[in-house]
């Protein structure tokens, strides 16, 4: 009889782990909290201490800032100009987008992709840039408006730059762009057999609107709407600009004036309770966004079910429905053709033949020359390519972790990336100044870097990981077993698949941080001043020839940076 041998059985090889460590997810949940919750826990202990006191001066803690604020008479008046300054503009920049959007995704309307390009591109203007110049065109005394409208009736010019319906007019048409590029994605996956449906049972074309299209767009309309006023509450550069010479404060305003006041010693501590203030506003509007974005579930039309989408026709509106379009368009460019005019003179003067004759290069000499100016020029350089780079990195390797660890730690990890959204930018300038303020790193342009390395977080990491959950796990699987680590499947095989996404997120911050005045001035001093700040103090002076070539040439800068990039990108994707 045959005797069968058998080898001993072995054990099965224990299955690679294709998730990154808990070593690993601590370290980056470590650094997204020194980068986020330190700087809130300082502004918190700031709020927290007596009166006319500097930032960690002591233990003591008390509430008398707090008091301070609920038992001002100009809390009222904060809460009441943020609140109609914010939905005055929704309202106008919701209104526009809408239109443009329904006129650029469901209708065959001439010129739609001109009309797409010119908006997103148009992101990339500073607001700061816009508010010069729409005082140049309707301030009271000199705007070009105004004097048109005097040369043709012999009466002064109505209009005034310095009152809240301009700013809210002014902000409205910023906010624009963004809302266009959200509210386009609305119009353009809803199914319009839907609409088709209500046709063939006999609705008319307000019915089919009002019982079926409205409805279905509502939740994202309304998403839309409160990411917009969170944006509004926050913003400072306009407010700035135009608000404190309207003698129209807001609450980011007044922060900003409490920290770095013209005559006397910062009040940090009001200034902090101030912030808190904001910040708990802003979380709580937060809440309500993420709310309606769950209840908008419910409401999800495209499935995979394929459908194409049918376009309206207008007829013998297309015409007039592009022309209304491009003059909505060159109400957005106005500021900039005004700035480019004043560029070119030593002083500012409205348009006449004459002074066309004076038109020259001086102004971008003279300024070019300056030894500030180039080192403005250079820290801007510095500031927006490592703010840009080390943001995406940073993001990429934060989202991998989120999206492929698991357990309390990636969720973690996921909540803390996406907190700084709730963070208004001039709290987190706060709070960066008060945390840095007797270090080093205070005065530096690497203060500047890690302000917008804060700040942009948010928006990055949500760029890379709706990328990453495209991904199916089995590719890091593969890796794995090949004997790749996380680092190295990250590097060779995920971030090659998602560079589209990446480059995207790059120029976003790219463009975000040079057009951003909030960070840049609260932290100013003479070492760390950029282009923007050069700006404004160019413009405060003033100095409007200066300030005009200046905003001419970072504008420039930006548009050759983004456009072309943004066209390869769209090539390089359709290729593949």
């Amino acid at each position: 009889m045959a005797i069968q041998t058998t080898s001993p059985a072995r054990p099965r090889p224990r299955a690679a782990s294709s998730g990154p460590s808990r070593l690993a997810l601590s370290v980056a949940l470590l650094v997204i909290a020194c980068l986020v919750l330190g700087p809130l826990l300082i502004l918190l202990r700031t709020a927290l201490t007596p009166p006319d006191t500097f930032p960690l001066d002591g233990w003591e803690f008390t509430f008398d800032n707090f008091r301070t604020i609920l038992a001002s008479s100009e809390l009222p008046t904060l809460l009441l100009n943020t609140a109609v300054y914010a939905f005055g503009s929704i309202i106008i920049g919701l209104v526009m987008a809408a239109w443009l959007a329904w006129l650029v995704e469901r209708t065959d309307m001439p010129g739609r992709t001109f009309i797409r390009i010119a908006l997103f591109t148009w992101m990339a203007v500073p607001p700061v840039i816009l508010g010069f110049g729409w005082i140049l065109l309707i301030n009271p005394g000199n705007g070009i408006l105004n004097a048109l409208w005097s040369f043709f009736t012999g009466e002064a010019g109505p209009l005034t730059i310095y009152s809240m319906w301009a700013l809210i007019f002014i902000t409205g048409v910023s906010v624009t762009p963004t809302a266009f590029v959200m509210i386009g994605g609305l119009f353009r996956n809803m199914d319009p057999q839907l609409e088709t449906a209500g046709f063939v049972h006999g609705g008319g074309r307000w019915a089919v609107a009002r019982r079926i299209v409205i409805p279905l767009l509502m939740p994202g309309l309304l998403s839309v709407a409160i990411y917009v006023f969170i944006a509004v509450v926050q913003a400072f550069e306009l407010p700035l600009i135009v608000g404190l010479t309207a003698r129209i404060p807001v609450l980011s305003t007044r922060i900003y004036l409490l920290s770095t006041p013209d005559v006397g010693v910062p009040n940090y501590g009001l200034s902090a309770a101030f912030g808190i203030l904001l910040l708990m506003i802003a979380c709580l509007l937060m809440l309500l966004y993420f709310r309606v974005i769950g209840a908008g579930e419910k409401y999800k039309v495209v499935t995979g079910k394929a459908f194409h989408p049918r376009r309206v026709h207008l007829g013998p509106w297309a015409v007039p429905a592009f022309a209304l379009s491009a003059v909505l368009v060159f109400l957005m460019v106005m500021p900039l053709l005004v700035l480019f005019w004043t560029s070119f003179l030593r002083f500012y003067e409205l348009p006449t033949f004459d002074a066309l004759t004076r038109m020259s290069l001086d102004t971008y000499r003279e300024v070019l020359g300056r030894t500030a100016v180039r080192s403005a020029i250079l820290n801007t350089v510095i500031l927006v390519f490592a703010s840009s780079i080390a943001t995406m990195a940073l993001a990429s390797v934060v989202s991998w972790l989120a999206t492929r660890g698991q357990g309390w730690l990636a969720r973690a990890l996921d909540v803390m990336s996406f907190s700084p959204m709730a963070i208004p930018p001039i709290v987190m300038a706060m709070a960066i100044l008060l945390l840095y303020l007797r270090t080093p790193l205070y005065g530096s342009v690497m203060i500047l870097i890690i302000g917008h390395i804060t700040i942009y977080l948010a928006f990055a990491t949500r760029t890379m990981s709706s990328a990453l959950v495209q991904l199916h796990k089995e590719l890091s699987d593969a890796a794995m077993v090949c004997g790749a680590g996380w680092w190295t499947t990250l590097r060779r095989i995920v971030l090659p698949l998602v560079w589209p996404q990446l480059l995207n997120g790059w120029i976003w911050v790219l463009a975000h941080s040079a057009r951003d005045l909030t960070i840049p001035l609260l932290l100013m001093t003479n070492k760390n001043m950029v282009m923007s700040t050069v700006m404004w103090t160019l413009w405060d002076v003033p100095d409007l020839p200066g300030a005009a070539a200046l905003s001419t040439l970072l504008v420039l800068a930006l548009l050759l940076i983004v456009v072309p990039i943004q066209l390869w990108i769209a090539r390089a994707s359709e290729r593949r």
